[in-house]
């Protein structure tokens, strides 16, 4: 009987206090936001980003990249085949299930 009771003021104000910190904390993020056309592609400027990104890592693998900037899995693989295309990464391993890459640079 009687139902849920109200939170006190001070818990009200902890819990503002606490979901204020957590969106601070992730506008903060070091990743940069990427743009998406209306297809799903990712834009030149986003595809500068991801490079950028990219050429601080030893590998890359299509899930790395999705987990890295958010994206969809077949997103991430048409991205990187498009860096492979202009010649900023190198493919190094394919199978049916996964493509490695490396940076261009790194692979020389």
């Amino acid at each position: 009987m009687g139902g849920k009771k109200r939170p006190t003021i001070s818990q009200l104000e902890k819990r503002v206090m606490k979901e204020q910190a957590t969106k601070a904390g992730k506008q903060e993020e070091g990743r940069p936001r990427l743009k998406v056309t209306s297809e799903g592609a990712l834009t030149q400027a986003s595809m500068d980003a991801v490079y950028r990104e990219l050429a601080k890592q030893p590998y890359v693998t299509p899930y790395l990249v999705a987990n890295m900037f958010g994206l969809k899995l077949s997103a991430a693989k048409r991205a990187l085949r498009e860096l492979e295309s202009r010649g900023m990464l190198k493919l190094v391993s394919a199978n049916r299930r996964v493509r490695i890459y490396v940076p261009a640079k790194a692979a020389s």
